[in-house]
Parts: C-alpha cells; structure tokens; sequence
C-alpha cells in the first residue's frame, strides 16, 4: 500500500482490516468498493449484487501459502498433512488450534472446505482477534498450533516478519508420506509441493473505473504483483524461479 501511495500521491485508499465474511458483507452492503479475500463469490453473492444492478468484477492476485506454526521450544518441526488432518478431527487432540477471526474467518472456511470434507473441526480452537495475536498466544502455549497467512512469518525482506519467525516455530509440511518436507514459500505453492494454499481475489462493486478498480490496477500489474511475491505470496501473473543447487565434487584435471 506504501508503494501504491508513493506511485499517486494523490490516491488514497483507507484500509479496514475485518474477517472474511464482514469483508463480503461489507461488500454486498456497499460499505466497501473492493475487498481482497481468499475466496471468488459464491452464486448468491453475485446474485444480490445484480439485484442493485451492479456487476461483480473479480480479479485473482495472489495464491497465498497457510503456514502452520508452533511454540518455539517445539524440537520436531515437520508435518505430515494426514497428520494435521487426523489431529482437527480428533476432539480429544492434545493441540489448540489458533486462527484469526471468529465464526467468518477464511482459515476456518479453508479447513472445513478444503480438508475437512465440509465439516467443521472437532479439535480444540481459540480463535484470536488478528494474526499478531494467534503468534502470540502460540509463542506462549507449548501446546498451541497456528494457522496464518504464510506472509506473516515467510516474507524474508520484512523486519516485522522476521522478527515473528524468530518467536515460533514454523512447520514445514509434506503432502504425502513419500514426500519431501517444503515451507510455504512462493516458488513451493505453483508445482503444489506445499499442501496448503488459496487463491485470493480483488473483488469489486465499482460500476465504472474509480479509485478501488485503479488499486486492484497497481496489484494486478506488473509492479503490484513483484511487491506481492517479495512477500513469499504466487503471483497470479509474474513468473516464479525456483534455483536448485546441486553439490557433486570437482573434478581437477593435473597437467602433465
């Protein structure tokens, strides 16, 4: 958003930070011109919008990583995605899972809709206010397990995020028994490597180009979406490069 804001001085977007549901509902109720949430709209959402006569706009940004994260005294720091699976069904799993937001947040839809076969967890959950919180109840509870937006603790040019990572432990997660262990970073999420990721969108009510079309403008593009993977989050359009190296001896040939 600083970047934006240098760009055209001029522009000003004022920010709401609110669960995914009140983002919608605030959508629906032109509260806001453009919310950005890991989901598209749902047929009754494009429904109602019509209804005012207004056309739903939608605009894919980002695949975005959900990073798994533990007290920091924890000594394994690996997770197989059965695993996390078997512990949200179990009601008597010895873990607290920490998300953000209460009944309307995105974590929960994501687990319930996306691993959980349309159930709901039947594990224990604190849900806290923000993701700052879920990493501060979980650097406290040795028995807390988090699930956050993977840019909160991935984004390795970001001081604040940094200095999250330091106070937990951040899993890395592997699909299948056979697999490798892979953190949620971007150059992960493309090839699926690390199992847990969504799609988020730019979602508009504008009915014409205005200040919120001319943001999602900048995020969409080439500038926004570079700002985007700095922050270890896929963009939707620039490419991805992920280097492997490889150690084999050298091989020295002596001259005679």
């Amino acid at each position: 958003m600083e970047q934006f804001h240098r760009t055209y001085p001029k522009a000003h977007v004022e920010i709401v930070y609110t669960s995914e549901a009140e983002a919608i509902a605030g959508l629906l109720a032109d509260s806001f011109r453009v919310v950005i949430v890991p989901r598209t709209y749902t047929p009754e959402d494009s429904l109602a919008l019509v209804e005012q006569k207004i056309r739903p706009k939608k605009t894919r940004l980002v695949r975005e990583g959900i990073a798994v994260i533990g007290f920091p005294g924890r000594k394994d720091s690996t997770l197989q995605l059965d695993t996390l699976i078997a512990w949200l069904r179990n009601p008597a799993c010895p873990y607290t899972f920490v998300i953000e937001g209460g009944g309307g947040s995105g974590i929960l839809r994501y687990l319930r809709d996306s691993l959980l076969g349309g159930e709901l967890p039947r594990a224990r959950l604190y849900r806290a206010d923000s993701a700052p919180s879920v990493i501060s109840y979980v650097q406290a509870n040795p028995r807390a397990i988090g699930l956050i937006g993977a840019a909160w603790v991935c984004d390795r040019e970001d001081s604040t995020t940094q200095k999250f990572l330091k106070t937990v432990r951040l899993f890395a997660l592997s699909g299948r028994k056979e697999q490798a262990y892979y953190y949620p970073y971007a150059g992960y999420l493309r090839p699926g490597y690390y199992p847990l990721s969504r799609d988020v969108y730019a979602l508009s009510r504008e009915p014409r180009m205005g200040l919120g079309s001319g943001f999602i403008s900048f995020a969409a593009g080439p500038e926004g979406q570079r700002i985007l993977l700095k922050s270890e989050l896929l963009p939707a359009i620039a490419p991805v490069r992920v280097v492997e190296i490889k150690e084999e001896p050298l091989q020295i040939e002596r001259g005679q």
